[in-house]
């Protein structure tokens, strides 16, 4: 037994030890694999291991302990749980001798959570579940949740879709409130509607795909000397939904309404988004109407706005409009086919000042996803843009850009900001700018004048190089943000953008209108608050999650019955391991390995994003064929194979 001087001097040994080790906090990031690191608040990152991996959560906040390993990598060992905020897991129940467990799907967490007898309910194994998390393993490494959910079982038709609204936690259902309010809108809305101007006279109609219900805008053309006056009716949702009552307070939770595949979640409960406040034709409408005075040149001139009533003449389809812009005069009605010419005279005008004086957006294909009966992909079918939606398009950034530039002048709304390439990433953009194009290199590229310079620059240059280095610098592009502050919007390449022109689809338009309605009559509405602002953005995040997630699932499915077949596709991304290839055909995106031969590892240059590999050169947006070698559905994992021949007939072709 030790006497008291020796536990005296055992518990300085323990003292001094402590001190002579380096502290630090930070966040724990999971792994594919059993261990895990540390993301530290100084910018470095520790290495943590299996067993210590096994006492915390991915995204846990932690104070470790730090010690250098071989060739001077940090590892962590864990001293404290700071904060821990994952407290709900999706995944499914598997069951192992005696043991019960889920085994869940959250990002970097690839252990299974020990379901304890009395927190399994009815759920069996097989189902897909939701769980809550009921004990931390920070003290022993044993984690414990509880089902609070069954999901459903594996072949339930539409399990895919039930499974992502759980997992990302998207509203469904309306609550009582809502409901009861959403009930009472009708009166309220004729009344106003009753009080309104009728604009009905300057010929809207409505353009959108053959199958939208919720129809948000409706244009009218007309001419005048020097140029057109472009007439926007927006539907007006903030005349009767007032800030703070029940249906605003779902609205800004859900912050838009959220579109998956065969699916769609709206902001606003379906009697209200696709009745009465859809510019259904026929139908007298409350809406903000906004005129905009477009000169020949493009130029947008004087704008103003008002709260009035509109009736739509017509539903017109993107492919009815099409087609009359072609030469079918039989596809639209005859009222609406000098609004319709006046509208595709306003894109060409557009278009050119836009190309000209700040950034076109890249023009993709899109893909429209049909799903059979078990709510499982049929078909993908490739759509290219056709100039109907080119031209609402453009109609609807004129009215956002015209209304940005109201609000930017009375400082107030949601704003749209893009502020250019991302802060931690400036060394590696100016390095490259620095070899590649120096006169450009000292430039403050966060400014609207620099930026636009730049990518104008490498937009018009024909050599492969400067394509490759347009393509490298947008992978360190921040993304787009919402702000009640002003900013620029370097990605379109304005000094100020503000959406308005979908408020039963989106929450930060809806704010926008009681803004302008606000100072229409000489007042101040209430701002968004950091907060407010933080929560519309991570709501908008998780839905384009979701729909990321449940896509590439549906793909995995839809792609495993074409194991074997060969599809060419675009490089998308570039890294040490190999390249991720999308396929022109689906929009699919799988991955090339080709570091599997460790005496045959290709040579990767991080700074241009290439890498060589058997002598070839292999760097983004490059045109390749690929082979589909293997899918695993579980994981949502799609590989490919390259064949090398047809792709270096292909890059040879486009040289």
């Amino acid at each position: 037994m030790l006497n008291a001087d020796a536990l005296k001097q055992l518990s300085q040994l323990k003292t001094d030890i402590r001190s002579s080790k380096e502290f630090a906090e930070g966040r724990v990031r999971g792994s594919n694999g059993k261990f895990g690191f540390v993301e530290l608040d100084d910018g470095r990152e520790a290495f943590l291991p299996p067993n210590e991996m096994e006492r915390v959560f991915p995204g846990d906040r932690v104070r470790v302990s730090l010690s250098e390993e071989n060739k001077g990598k940090l590892a962590a060992e864990l001293d404290a749980l700071l904060d821990s905020q994952l407290d709900y897991l999706v995944g499914q129940y598997v069951q192992r001798g005696q043991g019960h467990f889920i085994q869940p799907t959250q990002n970097g967490l690839s252990r299974w959570i020990f379901l304890p007898p009395k927190a399994r309910g009815k759920a069996q194994p097989g189902e897909f579940i939701a769980c809550k998390v009921n004990r931390h393993p920070f003290k022993d490494g044993r984690a414990q949740a509880k089902v609070e959910t069954v999901i459903g079982k594996p072949d339930m038709p539409g399990i895919e879709h039930a499974y992502v609204v759980a997992q990302f936690k998207l509203p469904e259902q309306f609550g009582t409130g809502a409901q009861k309010q959403a009930d009472t809108i009708a009166e309220r809305l004729s009344k106003v509607t009753s009080e309104r101007t009728d604009l009905s006279k300057l010929g809207f109609a409505t353009i959108d795909a053959e199958t939208t219900r919720d129809m948000d805008d409706a244009l009218a053309v007309s001419s005048r000397d020097g140029g057109w006056t472009l007439h926007i009716a927006i539907a007006d949702p903030s005349s009767v939904i007032d800030e703070n009552s029940p249906l605003d307070k779902e609205a800004f939770n859900r912050a838009h309404s959220q579109y998956l595949p065969g699916e769609t979640l709206p902001m606003l409960p379906r009697n209200l988004c696709e009745n009465l406040f859809s510019l259904v034709p026929g139908e007298l409408r409350p809406a903000l109407v906004i005129h905009i005075d477009i000169d020949s040149d493009g130029t947008i001139g004087n704008s103003r706005y008002e709260f009035a009533a509109i009736r739509s003449q017509h539903k017109l389809s993107y492919e009815q409009v099409s087609r009359f812009i072609e030469g079918d005069d039989s596809a639209v009605p005859q009222e609406q086919q000098d609004s319709l010419r006046n509208l595709a005279a306003v894109y060409e005008a557009r278009a050119a000042y836009r190309a000209s004086h700040s950034l076109a957006m890249e023009d993709r294909p899109d893909y429209e996803i049909l799903l059979n009966d078990q709510r499982k992909i049929e078909h993908i079918e490739k759509q290219e843009r056709n100039i109907a939606q080119r031209m609402v398009e453009e109609a609807m950034l004129a009215t956002n850009i015209s209304m940005g530039g109201k609000l930017a002048k009375i400082e107030q709304g949601c704003f749209s900001v893009h502020l250019g390439f991302r802060e931690e990433r400036m060394g590696e953009v100016r390095s490259l700018l620095k070899e590649l194009l120096p006169e450009h290199a000292e430039a403050d590229l966060g400014q609207l004048e620099h930026y636009l310079s730049l990518v104008k620059h490498l937009e018009n240059h024909e050599e492969p190089q400067m394509k490759n280095l347009l393509a490298v610098l947008k992978r360190m592009l921040r993304p787009g943000q919402l702000d009640n502050k002003v900013g620029a919007h370097l990605g379109l390449g304005l000094e100020a953008y503000a959406t308005v022109t979908s408020p039963i689809r989106k929450y930060n338009d809806l704010h926008n209108h009681r803004v302008l309605r606000a100072a229409a009559l000489g007042e101040k509405a209430s701002t968004l608050a950091d907060d407010k602002i933080e929560s519309l953005q991570e709501s908008l995040i998780r839905g384009r999650q979701a729909n990321r997630a449940l896509e590439q699932w549906l793909y995995a499915q839809f792609i495993e019955k074409k194991v074997g077949q060969e599809f060419t596709g675009k490089i998308t991304l570039v890294n040490g391991a190999g390249i991720g290839v999308r396929l022109d055909d689906f929009g699919i995106d799988g991955f090339v390995r080709m570091n599997g031969d460790k005496k045959n590892l290709p040579a990767f240059d991080g700074k241009h994003l290439v890498l060589t590999h058997n002598e070839k050169r292999f760097h983004l947006e490059q045109e390749v064929s690929v082979k589909v070698a293997s899918v695993d559905v579980d994981k949502r994992r799609i590989a490919f194979e390259l064949n090398a021949e047809k792709t270096e007939a292909a890059d040879a072709a486009q040289k």
